[in-house]
């Protein structure tokens, strides 16, 4: 990461978290209880540092489908390090490595005032700690793992860190507090019993992966490409290179969607049931996508057609600010 400026000075460290327990008696009889969950503890948040490297950008949760009847909360945005950020701890050089070390999430129930922590686990598959940013793309947590229905509230804990030989660590803290969400009282209910007992026919149409990479590199790579023909004429994509990050620049009437179907970070495989891999398995988000770039995400082109294009970024690299190289499997 470079860095504008380097001084000395003072910031607030912090090495663990958790959640604890307003009041260390339960069984207090001031100790708020959520009466449709009464296992579950008041969450107290930790503190956030004096001086923080990161930097919460677009966060957002988007309730969507997920295929089996029920609802997922999808987020979004970008967690990553801030280019101005100036530590005044200790006489860092540029040799100085900063870094995340480590992403947690809490989700809480509202209830009379006080946040109940949910048993509610949001996986990070893909990303590989320490990092310098981290996208909250195909990041996704069930509805159904809530105890009840109403207003929660999504917290962010990000732990990262200043390090350099010879020099003395320093450790800061994140919090992002910002994002709620509801779940409606209808998901609460019982399920009503199938209409039918029909066997359902599921329709596919087969595709096939093809690996392919995207670079400027040299004057003879190829940043740009159609998905029928392989070659860069007429492109459905264009990557730009720029400030060491990848983007998408879509072609005339394409549009670009995040997968809300496949596991970040791993090839789509045969479902149960069928032979091959087909289109129907892949299924849009209902927002456009916009970000960065980043390894083990799941995309899907949409043709100026209708055509859709399932992509998966496999591996991005930096080479330098402007340049780079982009390795993807897109299936057509």
């Amino acid at each position: 990461m470079n860095f504008k400026k380097i001084l000395i000075g003072s910031a607030i460290a912090a090495t663990t978290f958790g959640f604890i327990a307003c009041g260390d008696d339960s069984s207090s009889p001031n100790t708020p209880v959520n009466p449709n969950n009464p296992d579950a503890k008041p969450i107290d948040i930790p503190k956030q540092s004096a001086l923080s490297p990161v930097i919460f950008e677009n966060l957002k949760i988007t309730p969507m489908s997920n295929g089996q009847g029920g609802t997922r909360g999808s987020l979004s945005g970008m967690i990553k390090l801030d280019d101005e950020f100036i530590d005044t701890s200790v006489p860092y050089t540029e040799k100085v490595d900063v870094k995340i070390d480590s992403v947690g999430f809490a989700v809480g129930k509202v209830v009379g005032g006080t946040v109940f922590q949910e048993k509610v686990t949001i996986n990070l598959d893909g990303v590989v700690f320490p990092i310098e940013r981290v996208s909250l793309s195909q990041k996704f947590f069930e509805y159904s793992a809530l105890s009840d229905c109403g207003d929660f509230k999504l917290y962010i804990f990000v732990y990262s860190s200043s390090k350099e030989a010879d020099l003395q660590t320093s450790l800061y803290t994140s919090v992002d507090t910002s994002l709620t969400f509801n779940r409606p009282e209808q998901e609460c209910q019982a399920a009503l019993p199938p209409s039918s007992s029909s066997p359902v026919v599921t329709p596919c149409s087969p595709v096939t992966p093809h690996p392919f990479t995207l670079s400027n590199s040299m004057g003879t790579s190829q940043s740009a490409i159609n998905f029928e023909t392989g070659l860069a004429d007429n492109p459905h994509i264009t990557i730009k290179f720029a400030n060491d990050a990848a983007t998408i620049i879509p072609g005339a009437g394409v549009t670009v969607y995040e997968d809300n179907s496949q596991t970040t970070g791993l090839e789509a495989e045969v479902q149960p049931g069928q032979t091959q891999i087909c289109r129907e398995d892949f299924r849009k988000s209902n927002f456009q996508f916009s970000e960065e770039l980043t390894s083990g995400l799941w995309l899907d082109v949409i043709a100026a057609d209708g055509k859709v294009y399932p992509v998966l970024i496999k591996k991005f690299m930096s080479e330098s600010a402007t340049k780079g190289t982009l390795d993807i499997i897109y299936y057509n």
